[in-house]
């Protein structure tokens, strides 16, 4: 191999090393605490297309073994579970729910197509 083309080479290898990286994703700590009992809140709607869309309004949830159900109007119950790094996440009738839990609030969004709404609730110390 010539010098000129070991030169050429090195340069190469160095500038791949130099290229865009992933940087690591960060680690959602573990809430502490117990998320069963009972979150009181709120839920605001973000978009209504249609008239038939949920109403915001007060929120109730009563968590039981990391399980809740959302209620919304007329037949749609959103059966939503909390993994054990507090991540939120549910679907039924057309809606998804996602979001999280801080080992005191749990916080989120229920969507469809045509409609969403934010909830926010509180579990009383």
């Amino acid at each position: 191999m010539t010098p000129t083309r070991a030169v050429v080479l090195a340069l190469l290898g160095a500038l791949a090393a130099c290229g865009p990286t992933t940087p690591p994703q960060p680690v959602k700590p573990r809430p502490s605490g117990t998320i069963d009992g009972l979150y009181r809140g709120t839920s605001t709607r973000f978009m209504a297309q249609d008239r038939s869309c949920p109403h915001p309004g007060l929120v109730k949830f009563q968590v039981l073994n990391g399980t809740f159900r959302y209620r919304l109007n007329g037949p749609v119950t959103v059966e939503a579970r909390v993994d054990p790094d507090g991540t939120v996440s549910g679907d039924a009738g057309g809606y998804s729910l996602s979001g999280d839990w801080d080992g005191q609030k749990l916080e989120g969004d229920v969507v469809s197509i045509l409609c969403a709404l934010h909830f926010r609730a509180v579990k009383p110390n």
